[in-house]
């Protein structure tokens, strides 16, 4: 009984040494992406995409600079710009075929401001963020942390594959003119740019849409002037 009694012990000690914890997750990833003094070495990015949806071509281009400037923009082959969104720290405007609206909501502005930061999870911490880890889910056949994100009124739920560390998905829903929208965003293809991987191909799940997108570019420090995101 006493054998027993130990095995027993030394399994539930052996279980308890390889519990994983959100916050180890997420350090994981930022190691395995190049580490947090290559991170900060990088101050602005702007990524070029190309792709489908619905058969029309897409170009999209998100161009992101420390602490909270974003741009991303999208162009469909034939039609020209179709949507904008741009922030400038304080305020966001939000432009496409109907017109254009200034967002000025702290929590909505906060929203938007996170997607700024050059690598969001590297800054959790600082920004606040609430992590629950829930525990592992297949992706794409392979194993992955499940873990909970929330900051302010931004709620996230995010996959690490187990072997590699990287992010392979994110699912957040979004409030849009037609109410909530769940997104699906699925990463891969890991390429090192200035010292860091940031993942080159994006499929996106928007419900009624697929959106299949691969990165043409990404360039970090360029110097991309504070103009590109004034909004007057």
């Amino acid at each position: 009984m006493k054998k027993i009694s130990l095995f027993v012990s030394a399994l539930f000690v052996s279980t308890l040494s390889f519990a994983q914890t959100a916050e180890e997750v997420i350090n994981n990833y930022v190691t395995a992406i190049g580490g947090k003094d290559a991170i900060a070495k990088i101050k602005d990015v702007t990524m070029n995409y190309t792709g489908e949806a619905q058969g029309a071509s897409l170009e999209i281009v998100i161009q992101k600079k420390t602490p909270n400037k974003f741009l991303q923009a999208v162009n469909v082959v034939g039609m020209g710009e179709v949507q904008k969104q741009v922030c400038d720290g304080t305020k966001v405007r939000a432009s496409g075929m109907q017109g254009s609206e200034d967002i000025t909501d702290p929590e909505k502005v906060k929203a938007v401001a996170v997607q700024a930061v050059i690598v969001p999870e590297a800054e959790y911490t600082a920004m606040g963020a609430k992590l629950n880890y829930v525990g592992k889910e297949k992706v794409n056949n392979a194993d992955a942390h499940k873990i909970d994100v929330t900051i302010g009124a931004v709620k996230m739920t995010e996959f690490y594959d187990v072997a590699s560390g990287l992010k392979v998905r994110q699912v957040i829903v979004a409030e849009t003119p037609m109410g909530s929208q769940t997104i699906t965003s699925d990463y891969s293809d890991y390429k090192d740019v200035s010292g860091v991987k940031i993942a080159h191909k994006l499929n996106q799940d928007l419900g009624m849409m697929q959106l299949a997108l691969t990165a043409s570019k990404i360039e970090a420090n360029t110097n991309l002037a504070d103009a590109l995101f004034e909004i007057k």
